[in-house]
């Protein structure tokens, strides 16, 4: 009998055989291991790009709003931290929209994306601090959303997209954030922004207008609009000439780092022109009406305004005038002021609005009755102001349509007619009543807030850091006087 062992043989193969199926298996495992721990790295890889694209958005978006509180791309992404290494893990998208004319709050959610049932409950979340119906064309709204790559949208979730906050500015001292919570629901912030009170002073010498040269002396369109609607009452714009004064002390708010945010009121204002010179001061009465008085307490305001328009010719005048487009001569029973499409028109003075729609040949038209058996009219509007209708009480200053050319109108202007007791006057050369004149016990409480004023005036710094005003108008009425006193003397 051979010395080998069948059994033997048999056991080494399956031994053997144990040890090469046990090793394969173990680096088909290992392989296994390695590939799943690519494919994990890929996947994060490609994510992270969405998380980048992201953060510059959120944190331009944010940054003018950070001194007052945390941004919204702060606590959107504070949020999804905890998801920042998953694979498979919710998509981050910002958009930054403008809102369009005739667009809704809803319509411009609906617009980017947002299901029905997010934009109304982020719209009711913030309906307490800021009404849906607030919303005006041009406003600029930053959108973000969240989308679950394994998600695929349906038409019940319209665009897969989940709504996860709302950022804008409604105005330069607020930033509003409406962020998604846990629950589905919305929650509202508001973030104020800290401002300084300082009064200033703009002070100069027309030398084109008086809009130019009160711009450059440190005021701003809204100063100067409210300086013209207390002038307009005792001077007409068009004899304004070279040489003429002005001086205004106005509030002017600025943030931390000194950038001027928004202007307040005018608490003093001169001019000095043609005539008399004509000095205002701020006044509120203890019954709560406000106006500007001259240093003797008489009220600057008149019962209308000669010119219900800034910064318009008259390119027409009361009378009889050849008509433009019926080519006859007739009775122009108005003053026509020519500007732009869509310069604002005011209420030249307290009253009711009789009628506020269009009106044959006049197209768009206001009418208002104010007391003494006056009425004003205006007509040719490219639109009315929002909430001016029949019945609508209107103060006088108030906007209440924009220059147009509707009707029968050769081109924008302002119709703008005057009537007492239903027979047309001329705006122009009328000799209205004054408005309030202080009794002797309301006098000297006006008094005190006039030298109060008057503290603030001499107090007040530059609108503008340049060389003095004062100065350099002494300065040029020296050099005027010297000029036509060597003229004079060269005469024979």
């Amino acid at each position: 009998m051979s010395g080998f062992d069948v059994r033997l043989a048999d056991a080494h193969r399956s031994r053997a055989l144990v040890f090469f199926a046990t090793l394969t298996m173990a680096l088909l495992l290992v392989a296994a291991i390695l590939i799943s721990r690519t494919m994990a790295g890929t996947s994060a890889s490609a994510a992270a790009p969405e998380h980048d694209a992201l953060d510059p958005v959120g944190s331009a978006l944010m940054a003018e709003a950070a001194e007052a509180a945390p941004s919204l791309d702060d606590m959107v992404m504070a949020e999804h931290a905890v998801f920042a290494n998953c694979i498979d893990c919710p998509v981050l998208m910002a958009a930054e929209v403008t809102v369009r004319s005739g667009q809704t709050f809803a319509s411009v959610l609906a617009e980017a994306g947002a299901s029905r049932i997010d934009a109304a409950r982020a719209i009711a979340a913030l309906d307490p601090i800021y009404p849906a119906r607030s919303l005006r064309a041009g406003q600029a709204l930053n959108l973000f959303f969240e989308r679950d790559p394994l998600q695929r949208a349906s038409a019940d979730e319209e665009s897969g997209l989940t709504l996860t906050g709302i950022s804008f500015r409604p105005d330069q001292e607020r930033t509003l954030t409406v962020a998604r919570t846990a629950d589905g629901q919305y929650r509202t912030r508001e973030a104020v922004m800290t401002l300084e009170r300082e009064v200033v002073r703009a002070r100069g010498e027309i030398s084109s207008s008086l809009y130019a040269a009160a711009l450059n002396a440190g005021a701003t369109d809204r100063i100067v609009t409210d300086m013209a609607l207390v002038l307009g009452h005792a001077v007409d714009f068009r004899t304004i000439r070279y040489g003429d004064t002005f001086d205004i002390v106005f509030e002017r708010y600025t943030n931390r780092a000194g950038e001027v945010i928004r202007t307040g009121r005018i608490l003093y204002m001169t001019f000095e022109g043609r005539g008399r010179p004509l000095e205002y001061f701020r006044y509120e009465a203890p019954d709560g009406d406000i106006g500007y008085y001259t240093a003797e307490g008489e009220s600057a305001a008149r019962l209308l305004m000669k010119m219900p328009i800034n910064g318009a010719r008259i390119s027409s005048q009361f009378g009889m005038r050849f008509h433009p487009i019926r080519r006859t001569n007739r009775p122009h029973n108005g003053t026509d002021f020519a500007a732009p499409t869509g310069t604002p028109i005011y209420a030249a003075g307290n009253g009711t609005v009789e009628r506020a729609d269009w009106f044959g040949t006049f197209g768009n038209y206001i009418r208002i009755r104010h007391s003494n058996g006056y009425q004003t009219a205006y007509a040719h509007l490219n639109s009315i102001a929002r909430g001016v209708r029949a019945g609508t009480r209107v103060t006088q200053g108030q906007t209440i349509g924009y220059v147009g050319t509707t009707g029968a109108s050769t081109g924008p202007h302002l119709h703008y007619e005057v009537h007492l007791n239903g027979r047309p006057m001329n705006p122009m050369s009328l000799d209205l009543p004054t408005g309030r004149r202080l009794e002797a016990g309301e006098l000297s409480i006006f008094n005190a807030e006039r030298d109060r004023i008057i503290a603030l005036r001499d107090q007040a710094m530059p609108a503008v850091e340049e060389e003095p005003r004062a100065t350099l108008v002494a300065e040029r009425r020296e050099e005027r006087r010297a000029s036509a006193g060597s003229g004079a003397s060269a005469r024979p």
